[in-house]
């Protein structure tokens, strides 16, 4: 994504609100904040009751039925509890790791148990078919993406002021908006907004983080959710380059890389750089790389043997024979 894409995504941010084109006509998308969210959760509890009043049945009634004919076991229900809290388990235990090649296989394992936890899921959605609760809610959310358009930047003016302008539309025209709603707002997923963070023109924006009212104008809460995504975000990272002097070059603008460095506990350092210590000959540590060297702050030590060759060697004229190598490792004459 080149910069001028990020300056966009931050400047939407800030607004509240995004321009788009619909049917080559201009509108305005307004941007989801938490009292939003209270209105969207009463429309489909609202959809909730229409459909049980309709005879579509809820998950639960669903189960035992699936569990009878075979389409979904009890043993498949109780895997997803187990990977969940697996999943848990590894995100917590990655916090004690400092190797950056132990914290990325285990991120493999993370993504892996995720990759299994939705197949699943949606192998279950699958067996279930057509139910109460997702009725529910994917006519909710339609309902509020349509709700999101407005005519005017100001926001006051909605593209559909009621119920009835918006079942009149066709269905073609109801995916039309739905289809730029979320070509838009994918623009906003949590990792661009992390990597918007860490462009270099946002930076001087990090020392205003900590007063939300003067960064946007507005108490917290009535700020949208990509705003406070965007503060809570740069206040994690702002404190990780304050409270890490060594933060390898390499992950400075990578957020996942950054977080995981962020998160590696006190502890775990402490006790890296104590057993790099105590070694027996203080050049290894765990069949650690180059790269996990520098990513946990240390000195290689294998480094220290390079630097002590090459001095030898400019004292030698520039060249060391088989006997000086033997002496610098302790096998020549005593």
């Amino acid at each position: 994504m080149e910069i001028s894409q990020y300056r966009k995504i931050f400047r939407d941010i800030v607004r509240g609100y995004s321009e788009v084109e619909v049917n080559q006509k201009h509108f305005y998308v307004k941007h989801l904040t938490s009292m939003d969210q209270v209105d969207i959760d009463d429309v489909e509890s609202d959809y909730l009751n229409k459909a049980l009043a309709r005879g579509i049945r809820k998950q639960e009634e669903i189960l035992p039925e699936l569990y009878e004919d075979k389409t979904w076991t009890k043993q498949e229900e109780a895997q997803i509890s187990k990977l969940e809290d697996f999943l848990e388990s590894l995100t917590e235990n990655k916090k004690q790791l400092v190797l950056k090649s132990a914290i990325d296989r285990q991120n493999k394992s993370i993504d892996e148990t995720r990759e299994k936890i939705a197949e699943l899921k949606q192998k279950r959605s699958n067996a279930m078919g057509a139910n109460a609760e997702d009725y529910a809610s994917k006519r909710s959310n339609d309902h509020y993406i349509i709700k999101s358009f407005f005519k005017d930047p100001d926001l006051k003016e909605p593209l559909f002021p009621n119920e009835e302008a918006f079942d009149e539309l066709f269905m073609d025209e109801v995916m039309a908006f739905i289809n730029v709603y979320n070509e838009t707002f994918r623009s906003f997923e949590e990792i661009i907004i992390q990597t918007m963070i860490l462009q270099d023109f946002y930076y001087i924006y990090f020392p205003f983080s900590d007063d939300t009212v003067g960064f946007f104008g507005n108490p917290v809460c009535h700020l949208t959710y990509n705003q406070l995504k965007l503060i809570v975000y740069t206040k994690i990272f702002k404190n990780i380059f304050e409270q890490n002097t060594n933060i390898p070059a390499s992950i400075k603008k990578d957020p996942k890389a950054l977080l995981d460095y962020g998160n590696i506990s006190d502890e775990a350092k402490s006790k890296m750089k104590k057993q790099l210590d105590e070694s027996k000959d203080g050049s290894t540590l765990f069949g650690a790389t180059d790269e996990d060297y520098e990513y946990a702050g240390l000195e290689n030590p294998n480094d220290k043997v390079g630097v002590s060759l090459t001095k030898a060697a400019e004292k030698k004229g520039g060249s060391l024979n088989m006997q000086d190598l033997m002496e610098l490792s302790g096998y020549g004459k005593k």
